[in-house]
């Protein structure tokens, strides 16, 4: 069966990006590597909010996305104009019936299913206990301000079922929802 992930860094003081939306405090700590091979290759389809393509796309990291399956959850029907790699679409139906989809779809590629970035997006699919397995990989950096990890605040307690030093300072942190086995 799919998982559902959430994956992403963010500051010792819980923000995921500074206040203009840049990740400059990530540049010291590039996700390539054994660890992030592996989870890519384990990634076969990729679930993003605008906010978060927004700034993929002005990274210009749109490119990476090419040839994977994933959705555009937005509001606006044009998707605020952003381009898409080929095998991506637009939704605009909510996340409940994402969630519904997502685990349900048979037409998805084989690997798991991964929230890419945004707190919001993530925090959604975690107050619906959709999320699987959630990573969080915190760096030694205090940012001071910006977008929250979990803006909202989060509803649903998690269960902590590993930690190690993903690189030299950085620690990953794997959650899954209460009740569930180790990964």
């Amino acid at each position: 069966m799919r998982r559902i992930r959430g994956y992403m860094a963010m500051s010792i003081d819980g923000f995921i990006a500074e206040p203009d939306g840049g990740v400059r405090f990530l540049d010291a700590y590039p996700p390539e590597g054994a660890d992030w091979d592996a989870f890519w290759s384990s990634i076969g389809t990729v679930v993003t909010g605008r906010l978060t393509w927004e700034t993929v796309v002005r990274l210009n990291h749109h490119g990476v996305y090419a040839g994977r399956r994933g959705f555009l959850v937005t509001s606006r029907p044009d998707g605020a104009g952003l381009p898409l790699p080929d095998g991506f679409g637009l939704w605009g139906d909510g996340v409940d019936a994402l969630v519904s989809h997502l685990r349900a779809a048979e037409d998805l590629p084989a690997g798991d299913i991964w929230i890419l970035g945004g707190g919001l997006l993530q925090q959604a699919f975690l107050d619906r206990d959709a999320i699987d397995l959630l990573e969080l990989f915190v760096v030694p950096e205090v940012v001071g301000d910006g977008i929250r990890a979990f803006p909202g605040g989060l509803t649903k307690s998690l269960r902590l079922v590993g930690t190690d030093e993903a690189m030299p300072g950085v620690v990953r942190l794997a959650y899954k929802r209460r009740g569930e086995g180790r990964p």
